[in-house]
């Protein structure tokens, strides 16, 4: 046994969860048409992950979850468990006992479980390859597999012996070796472009990562050279420092001892007059005085410098902000008009969309109207309806009073004709003697003409000739007076022969009259019929065309909604890009006020330098004024001193050199004051520039300053060397080493991936030979044994014969399709196509038993495929399918009694109550205890509704085996009379039932129609 059991709930007709129990052997699948028998069929395949709605009888797959009856809701799940034995191994799992489970919701979700495991439907029907099983292998044996194995196309054939043969695995292996090696190539073809252009841009990259290279080198050539110059200038300006520092301080020293000399002579000679003493102390306190002059210049002047070298920097900075500024003015006045182009188009759109609204509740209000008329139509329809029906009335009352006025009519014929003693024979010879005598007298005339025409045709006729003529002329009308007299004759013998009653029946108020007056308001009625019907016609012709034009405007009015959502997305786009405008303008406008304000800020600090630098002019000014006024006043002291110590001239004279060389070197002192502002200011300059220039601190190099050993000239000469070579470079991109490394990696990966690609598809292509090999010699294998046992299997079934199988391109063993040709006792070997329809089936049962022969599936459903087989050919089948009944499972749905005697197990299905199908078994192959549960009933199988299948008792067994082969009980037949006859009564109950029912719903629906007519009249 393989098939242990089959659990239905929501599948079909199946409403109620059902439990199926299979038992080995062969089980005979009973129940009268469309009580659910391939129901069952139907979930096996269902279970088997059959994805095809046609092949499980239903239109969608949601179609075959319960739909749900009179009485019943429908279900929103359909579930299916079939529960196999694997004890033999004979699937590829460890379990001995498998559960395959599918389910499916109305929302089109499907699931599918092998062991309460969640798969998918390829791991189902991969685990059946090869079995015999499957929705599409020989396990299912249906009517239309019947028609596939006997098909006109040898190619559909193909399948039943690749399931046989073993090759199905293989052959799906091999076209998803085909589908891989189909991808592959693919991969391999793109992998390949995409190496091409990987390529390309590898080689363009290559060359730009090398001019890149190149231009940074002479980029770091000129910072080095131009590094190289500003650090030997600022050595230059540093040396140029410390010996100022150093003289300036020789000086100080120089000046304190002259001061010092100065000052014993002038002590010397204060000793010889006060005046003198005082002018020295107050031409010491001038010279103090000049000193804190010359200090005060010196650093007013170092304060001017440092005051104009901030005042450049602003003026530099004010040009930035002035750049900046016009840059950002420039980007808003391109926002604005962005935003006016953006807000012009939002108008335009806004335009269109009430454009659109307007047509969308135009079409809206015509589909209303339509619908209105359609309504109104239909009612005017309804009612001409009514008025055919009244007419129809009166035209079954004219039509009874034309039968009663044909009855009169016929009866007061009947008779007159009595009365006046007619004869219909008398009637028939007078008028045929009439007939006669007229026919007579037209030929006689018709051959005279002729003679008399021929004569005046010829000319020269003699008088004698003449007078001839006239005699025979003068006979013919003798003879034509003699057939009128015999015509007056017929005539009065064939009027007194008529009835004289006629005109009375045709009188105005006569009967004939008073009929055609009624025809003739039938026919009036029938007229106006015509013209209701014609009417009605029009009004469902325009109610065609109003539903035509209805589902045209709704056409229309949906593309006019989508057109209203993308154009409502499209303005809410714009809006959302006019928002972005307006912050970007806002951001844009902030940053122009930010940069106004530093610009009016940068301008107050210039206009504060500048009167700071104005500032310290005037205090130079005065501080020269000052100094002037010292050394006047000094001067003037000094001469007085000479005046006064004009005796004393050899001192004086020594005084004057000593104040001379003071003043030189005071001259002196200050000229190095002066050169090292300079020097300070020349050192900070260049740090700055290169800060302005590089965006790095020149101290960073500081150490290199001292290692340089080019002198500058060579250097400005490599300076202008590099910016010469990297003028001609051209553009350049920056990117491109980064790139280039980018590229490469990937123009490896590439490269790799095709050489690994190219090995697969390699591997793929022998692997795919070696499937194909081994499935030939399979295939091969399987078909000689199949064709040797489809001869013996032919004969056996017929009882004589032959049945030969061939192969239509032996060339092509894996694409061949299979001819089957048959030669029934008695006949020629022909194609199967010109057998009959019982010999076809035979033909394809011999071919199943042959498969089976070969690789038996673990079990087979059969429907209905004895149908067209006669009681021998049936005796025949069962007697072949008891033979393998030890190798395979059958289950078989037949309605032939000898197909069920010859099973082990009957499965009665039924419809107890109406659309819900039930399931019933009962052993047929062991004894019967009397007190039976209810898993061991029989089903009575015959055609009745399913509401009234009755079950049979159990009992012992008294069968009779027929020379046939066939087995009967004759108290099971006895009591199948009793039950049918039964069920016979019971239908006609539901019959009457059903015809009251509706009956009653049909007036229910009439006094609805009646109240809706009322209300829409009392409405208008």
């Amino acid at each position: 046994m393989f098939l242990k059991c089959l659990d239905i709930f929501g599948f079909k007709s199946f409403a109620d969860r059902t439990h199926i129990e299979f038992a080995d052997g062969i089980t005979a699948l009973l129940g009268p048409n469309g009580c659910g028998k391939s129901n069952v069929v139907d979930a096996v395949k269902w279970v088997l992950a059959e994805n095809k709605a046609k092949n499980l009888r239903a239109d969608t797959m949601e179609s075959v979850i319960f739909n749900g009856t009179e009485t019943r809701p429908p279900l929103n799940i359909a579930e299916v468990t079939l529960t196999i034995a694997n004890e033999n191994g004979l699937l590829p799992l460890e379990d001995s006992e498998i559960a395959l489970k599918r389910r499916l919701y109305r929302s089109g979700e499907s699931e599918y479980y092998i062991n309460n495991r969640q798969v998918g439907p390829t791991e189902i029907r991969r685990l059946f390859m090869d079995t015999g099983v499957g929705k599409a292998a020989y396990s299912v044996m249906e009517q239309g597999k019947i028609d596939q194995i006997l098909s006109s196309k040898p190619e559909d054939r193909r399948y039943l012996f690749e399931e046989a043969a073993g090759i199905s695995r293989s052959k799906a292996e091999c076209a998803e070796a085909e589908r891989e090696l189909e991808r592959t190539r693919q991969n391999l073809a793109q992998i390949e472009v995409a190496l091409i252009e990987n390529k390309r841009s590898y080689e363009t990259l290559k060359v730009q990562s090398e001019k890149t290279i190149k231009y940074r080198q002479f980029k770091d050539d000129i910072f080095n050279c131009e590094l190289d110059i500003q650090l030997l200038r600022l050595k230059d300006f540093t040396q140029d420092k410390a010996r100022q520092e150093t003289a300036k301080k020789e000086l100080e020293e120089k000046r304190t001892a002259v001061q010092k000399e100065i000052e014993e002579i002038q002590a010397a000679l204060f000793e010889n007059n006060d005046k003198i003493k005082d002018l020295q102390t107050k031409m010491n306190s001038l010279q103090v005085e000049l000193a804190k002059v010359q200090t005060e210049k010196t650093n007013k002047l170092q304060r001017a410098q440092e005051y104009n070298l901030q005042a450049n920097q602003i003026k530099e900075k004010i040009g930035i902000l002035e750049v900046k500024q016009n840059s950002i003015q420039e980007k808003i006045d391109t926002f604005n008009e962005e935003i006016d182009e953006r807000e012009a188009d939002l108008h335009s759109k806004n335009r269109q969309l009430d454009s659109v609204k307007q047509n969308i509740e135009s079409f809206t209000q015509n589909i209303t109207s339509s619908s209105a008329k359609i309504t109104e139509n239909d009612t005017l329809a309804a009612k001409s309806a009514d008025e055919i029906e009244e007419l129809n009335r009166q035209i079954a009352d004219y039509q009874k009073q034309l039968g009663e006025i044909t009855e009169d009519i016929v009866k007061e014929l009947d008779a007159k004709l009595k009365d006046s003693g007619y004869s219909s024979n008398a009637a028939k010879s007078a008028k045929e003697e009439v007939e006669n005598s007229l026919a007579k007298l037209k030929i006689f005339a018709e051959g005279r003409k002729n003679i008399f025409s021929d004569y005046a045709s010829i000319t020269g006729h003699s008088e004698s000739e003449n007078e001839k003529l006239i005699q025979d002329a003068i006979k013919a009308f003798e003879e034509i007076s003699s057939i009128s007299v015999n015509i007056e004759e017929a005539v009065s013998k064939y009027e007194k022969a008529m009835p004289d009653f006629i005109e009375d029946f045709t009188s105005p108020e006569g009967i004939i009259t008073k009929k055609r007056g009624i025809d003739s308001k039938i026919l009036d009625l029938n007229s106006q019929i015509e013209k209701i019907n014609e009417r009605i016609a029009s009004y469902k012709s325009e109610n065609g065309e109003l539903v035509k034009k209805i589902n045209e405007y709704r056409e229309t009015l949906n593309q006019l909604r989508v057109t209203e959502a993308s154009m409502a997305q499209a303005i809410f786009g714009v809006k959302q890009n006019v928002e972005i405008l307006r912050r970007s303008l806002v951001s844009e406008q902030n940053n122009l006020r930010q940069n106004q304000e530093e610009f009016e800020q940068e301008q107050r600090r210039r206009d504060e330098l500048n009167e700071q630098i104005i500032d310290v002019q005037s205090e130079l000014a005065a501080i020269e004024h000052r100094g002037q006024k010292c050394a006047d006043e000094m001067s003037e002291i000094n001469s007085e001193i000479v005046r006064c110590n004009s005796s004393v001239s050899g001192t004086q004279n020594k005084l004057d050199k000593k104040q001379e060389e003071q003043r030189k070197i005071q001259s002196q002192y200050e000229k190095l004051a002066m050169d090292l502002v300079t020097s300070d200011n020349d050192i900070r300059n260049i740090k700055q520039n290169f800060i302005d220039t590089h965006s790095r601190d020149l101290m960073e190099f500081e150490e290199r300053m001292y290692k340089i050993t080019t002198s500058s000239a060579v250097l400005r000469e490599k300076l202008a060397k590099s910016r010469e070579e990297l003028k001609a470079l051209g553009s350049v991109n920056l990117m491109a080493p980064e790139e280039f490394g980018e590229q490469k990696e990937r123009y490896e990966k590439l490269q790799a991936s095709y050489d690994d690609t190219n090995k697969s598809l390699e591997n793929l292509i022998r692997v795919s030979e070696e499937i194909k090999t081994k499935s030939t010699e399979m295939f091969l294998d399987t078909y000689n044994k199949i064709k040797k046992n489809f001869h013996n299997m032919f004969r056996r079934l017929f009882g004589g014969g032959r049945g030969e199988l061939r192969l239509v391109d032996p060339q092509n063993v894996l694409t061949s399709g299979i001819d089957i040709y048959a030669e029934p006792p008695g006949k020629k070997l022909q194609n199967i196509a010109l057998l009959s329809g019982g010999e076809k089936t035979m033909t394809a049962v011999a071919l199943l038993f042959a498969t089976y022969q070969v690789r038996p599936s673990p079990f087979c459903l059969l429907d209905e495929i004895d149908a067209a087989l006669d009681d021998k050919n049936v005796s025949s089948f069962v007697t072949a399918l008891r033979s393998f009944a030890k190798l395979s499972q059958y289950i078989v749905i037949t309605h032939n009694k000898k197909t069920v005697m010859g099973a082990s197990t009957m499965l009665g299905v039924t419809m107890q109550e109406s659309g819900v199908s039930k399931v019933m078994t009962m052993r047929l192959d062991k004894e019967i205890s009397a007190e039976p549960d209810e898993s061991e009933k029989e089903f009575i199988e015959e055609d009745v509704p399913p509401e009234e299948n009755v079950y049979i008792p159990p009992r012992p067994a008294k069968r009779i085996h027929n020379p046939d082969g066939t087995i009967t009980d004759p108290e099971i037949e006895k009591f199948r009379a009793e039950a049918k006859e039964a069920a016979r009564k019971s239908k006609a109950a539901k019959i009457a039932e059903d015809e009251k029912k509706s009956a009653e719903k049909a007036a229910s629906d009439d006094k609805k129609s009646e109240n809706q007519e009322r209300a829409e009249e009392k409405q208008k």
